[in-house]
């Protein structure tokens, strides 16, 4: 019996400590609302298997099979784009060829218009490094600061 009353009293006495209740309180609190940092636009997964990048940074991407890559900007960006000099670079340090058309083709994607500036292809499963600059300062300020590489896959023969 003499237990059971210590049990109760040593119970007693946490619930009657503010500093302990208002500590759980604090911690409930900022576990509940955590600051998130904005996500790096590389770390961000686009749905077709591509990745966003960075203007000004490159990166590296695993070339799907079946496909050629396009390298897309805001069209937004508008002719200011054209002053974009981007670079794709296979894992030997050799650059692969860059195809424009005069036609630039948009589509919709994450409730902005998009145009694709450039198209390449490489092996499958080959590391090339993309990455495009902005040399002249032309990109004025706008919310969006990175391009987007996507896979494209090829029509059977």
């Amino acid at each position: 019996m003499t237990a059971s009353a210590l049990v109760v009293v040593a119970v007693a006495g946490c619930s009657d400590d503010k500093s302990s209740s208002s500590a759980a309180t604090s911690t409930v609190a900022s576990t509940a609302n955590p600051v998130t940092a904005t996500p790096d636009p590389s770390d961000i997964a686009e749905p077709e298997g591509g990745m966003r990048i960075t203007l000004g940074e490159n990166e590296k991407v695993v070339i799907p099979a079946d496909a050629v890559m396009d390298i897309k900007v805001p069209a937004e960006w508008g002719p200011a784009s054209s002053s974009l000099r981007c670079t794709v670079t296979d894992g030997t340090g050799r650059n692969e060829d860059l195809r424009s058309s005069d036609v630039k083709k948009q589509e919709s994607f994450d409730g902005k218009d998009w145009m694709t500036i450039w198209t390449f292809s490489s092996p499958p499963a080959a590391d090339v490094t993309v990455g495009c600059k902005d040399p002249d300062s032309k990109i004025t300020a706008t919310d969006i600061d990175y391009i987007r590489v996507v896979p494209r896959g090829l029509s059977p023969h």
